[in-house]
């Protein structure tokens, strides 16, 4: 049976935004692990002046984590800035037009 009344428009159904990007994502991921454990040898790694050897699957494991988190970070940041800059603009249009209005007194 229907949930709405006889004459009534049928309710839309909302189509499923996520399906695309969870699909993508799921292969992204199987990529990336196939990458990491086919690449089981050790090797050795220096940074900021330090250096040891590791196995280059967890070298990489660490890396692609990195990533996922650092890029959020950079992506906040970066709608933070276009944000203020908007704003900025806006503020420099507003002086600007008000300079006009009060010239013409």
């Amino acid at each position: 049976m229907n949930d709405y009344e006889p004459g009534a428009a049928a309710p839309r159904e909302r189509p499923n935004l996520w399906m695309g990007p969870m699909i993508f994502l799921a292969v992204l991921v199987t990529l990336v692990l196939i990458l990491i454990f086919s690449n089981t040898k050790s090797t050795k790694v220096g940074f900021a002046g330090l250096s040891g050897s590791a196995p280059l699957w967890l070298i990489l494991a660490i890396t692609f984590a990195a990533g996922a988190l650092v890029t959020p970070v950079f992506g906040w940041a970066w709608r933070a800035f276009r944000k203020r800059r908007r704003r900025l603009k806006a503020e420099m249009e507003d002086q600007q037009q008000h300079g006009a209005d009060s010239d013409k007194d």
